[in-house]
Formats: C-alpha cells, structure tokens, sequence
C-alpha cells in the first residue's frame, strides 16, 4: 500500500522499548529513492532532529498513525542528527515572499 508523504508526517515513532518522537520530514537520494524519515524527538531528548534509515521500519499501522521501527531508543538517541546530512543548500534556506 502506499502513502502519502504529506499523510505520514506527524505519526509517532515507536522503538522495540517505547516512542521516540514523530516524523518531522523525509530525505530521498538522487534516484528519488526514500533512504531516511526525518524524526523530532523533542519529547524524548530534547529538540533534536535525528535520521532513521527506512531499512529498519518493521511496520507502519496507518490508523493510528504509527510506525514500528526495529531499533531501541538508545540506538535512535545515537543516530545520525539532521544537520550532518548532505542537503543541498537551497533546501535549508527558509522560504521568503517578495512583496
């Protein structure tokens, strides 16, 4: 089945030990291949922005906006931050309106 991307940010990320966070975004390589979600974990360590790879998502349960990833909350603590991902500078820019 498939998802909208728009739809999955916001579901709650559940490690083997508990949640973590929610999907706050999404990376796609240059084959527009998904690699990692973009994962907020403000509520469990504090504001930061972690990369989980979607090799570990064991499921995802759309009805109650979950999905189950196959990693502990120590090793989603230990996982790559946002900021060391290779993003193309334009994309990090905040949008602006000229009036």
């Amino acid at each position: 089945m498939f998802h909208k991307a728009s739809k999955v940010r916001g579901f709650h990320i559940h490690a083997s030990d508990g949640e973590v966070g929610h999907v706050d975004d999404f990376l796609f390589d240059e084959s527009y291949s998904l690699r990692y979600l973009v994962v907020d974990t403000s509520n469990f360590i504090g504001g930061k922005w972690v990369l989980i790879s979607t090799a570990v998502i064991e499921r995802i349960d759309s009805p109650n906006k979950e999905i189950f990833v196959a990693l502990t909350r120590d090793q989603i603590k230990k996982s790559p931050p946002l900021d060391t991902a290779n993003i193309e500078l334009v994309e990090t820019l905040p949008s602006f309106v000229i009036m």
